[in-house]
């Protein structure tokens, strides 16, 4: 055999090697990026996600949305509802069975202010959950409230998520969970 033909023979081997592993990719049973596991986590820690890829498997599967929905349930403290009939226009305050929350613009350029105002301290939420009509879910840490059980965030609107969660408080159709 000449230098020539090994090459030629590594060439068809890989050939052959790269058609198995695509027939075999193609042939595997597509893995949920995301289970029941993975939503309890991300209701029950403040700092965790849900990335992209997971929401749309979420989303896409009817079982485990009707799961995220019962943990939603199950471990809320408070529900920011649909605001009533669905009012039309932006909106900068809201209230809830727990408290109120309203937006206040800030003397500084594209700052504003989110103000909760909690009924009680006693198991303050930790976080804050949005999900919009097209099933989009954005979730937002809390800090502990002071003692008047107000809880104070400072968003600048030229910051991607800050001007999303703003988006979210304004939109009627939003609707919020409270999370410990």
């Amino acid at each position: 055999m000449t230098g020539a033909d090994d090459s030629g023979d590594a060439v068809q081997a890989a050939d052959r090697l790269y058609a198995a592993r695509s027939a075999m990719a193609d042939a595997a049973p597509q893995r949920e990026s995301i289970g029941v596991a993975e939503l309890v986590r991300f209701l029950t820690v403040a700092s965790v996600e849900l990335p992209s890829e997971a929401q749309r498997a979420l989303f896409a599967n009817p079982r485990l949305r009707a799961d995220f929905q019962r943990l939603k349930r199950r471990l809320r403290l408070f529900e920011l509802p649909v605001v009533a009939a669905a009012s039309t226009g932006n909106i900068t305050a809201r209230t809830f069975e727990g408290g109120s929350a309203r937006v206040h613009p800030s003397r500084l350029e594209g700052q504003v202010y989110v103000v909760f105002e909690f009924r009680s301290t006693a198991g303050a939420p930790q976080a804050l959950l949005f999900e919009d009509a097209a099933n989009y879910v954005v979730k937002r840490p809390l800090p502990a409230p002071d003692a008047l059980g107000q809880v104070v965030l400072v968003l600048d609107r030229s910051n991607a998520n800050d001007e999303l969660f703003l988006q979210l408080f304004a939109d009627p159709t939003t609707t919020g969970t409270f999370l410990p």
